[in-house]
């Protein structure tokens, strides 16, 4: 993490933004941005614009019935989540499991699904990947179709 003196009075921490190769050539290659509205989920709103290929998996993932568990504390699902932008991640389906006073619901949801790392994907037939998920590897694992994968 870099500091950055701006003010004599306030510091301003600057978070680098780690992505691979393949995603960083497709939002290069995209010319296509959905603009933001209001940002509603527990965890915190990514700085990116949307591409339209970031939008079109998460509302693949949103329709197959894929969820994302998991918690507002959580520095890797803050990292999963900017990886689809703005738009897209308040399109992803995701579930807070580290509410359980605000969100019961959602913490028993996990509870259930037997969450034991963050961030977690899980399908319908029970087919789960724990940790960081790169757009194209979502794409690929939830059988997106070729024309409209990234």
């Amino acid at each position: 993490m870099a500091r950055q003196q701006t003010h004599p009075n306030r510091l301003v921490l600057r978070f680098p933004l780690i992505a691979s190769a393949t995603l960083g050539l497709m939002l290069a290659a995209s010319s296509a941005v959905v603009h933001a509205g209001k940002w509603s989920g527990t965890v915190g709103e990514p700085i990116q614009e949307s591409s339209s290929e970031q939008l079109a998996v998460a509302r693949h993932l949103k329709a197959i019935g894929a969820v994302f568990y998991g918690s507002w504390s959580c520095p890797a699902c803050f990292r999963q989540m900017s990886l689809f932008g703005r738009q897209a991640g308040s399109e992803v389906p995701y579930v807070e499991c580290r509410k359980p006073k605000q969100l019961p619901k959602q913490a028993a949801a996990c509870m259930k699904a037997e969450v034991r790392a963050y961030p977690t994907w899980v399908l319908p037939d029970g087919d789960r990947r724990e940790g960081i998920q790169s757009i194209e590897a979502l794409a690929i694992w939830t059988q997106l179709p070729n024309t409209a994968r990234p």
